[in-house]
């Protein structure tokens, strides 16, 4: 008995130690998306959770680009980055950097466009990749692949989140 009572309690101790840091992960994230754009608050930005379908992130993050400064300057930039993999923050990030990219030729059709479509090319239990079609501003439309997957550890661990968007390719220039 006293055997599974260590274990337990070494267990217990382990899940405590798990579930601080996840909490401490969180407030360090929120603190940075308030000290990085003071204008959007955490409340405004809606956080990634295991109850989200994939097809739901992508949703998430193409309805505020295209109303990117409602209700703040850049606020669908804020919550585009709160459903970037941490991976892909590794790369892009941090939310300048991303807001800039955002900005760039590259992306800036996704900002303010007109409609968009969602098509699910391929799932499985981990990654789920989806081909956006997006009528920018201007009328133009282009075709996106727009990757989720789920993460694995950490404070978002179990939900989906957007590890990589291809750069936009003209209607026209798609296959």
């Amino acid at each position: 008995f006293g055997r599974v009572g260590v274990c337990a309690s070494t267990e217990g101790n382990g899940m405590i130690v798990r579930l601080i840091r996840r909490f401490l992960s969180t407030v360090w994230y929120l603190a940075s998306l308030l000290l990085v754009v003071p204008c959007v608050t955490a409340g405004d930005v809606r956080q990634p959770d295991w109850s989200l379908e994939p097809r739901d992130v992508i949703e998430i993050q193409l309805r505020a680009l295209q109303r990117n400064d409602t209700p703040t300057t850049d606020a669908g930039i804020a919550q585009t980055w709160a459903f970037s993999h941490p991976d892909n923050r590794q790369i892009t990030g941090p939310l300048e950097r991303f807001a800039a990219m955002l900005k760039g030729p590259n992306y800036r059709m996704l900002l303010d466009h007109r409609s968009h479509q969602i098509e699910r090319v391929v799932r499985t239990p981990t990654m789920a990749i989806f081909r956006v079609r997006l009528v920018a501003v201007d009328g133009t439309q282009v075709s996106l692949k727009w990757q989720v997957t789920k993460v694995e550890r950490g404070v978002f661990a179990g939900a989906w989140m957007t590890i990589g968007v291809s750069p936009p390719l003209r209607s026209r220039d798609a296959i």
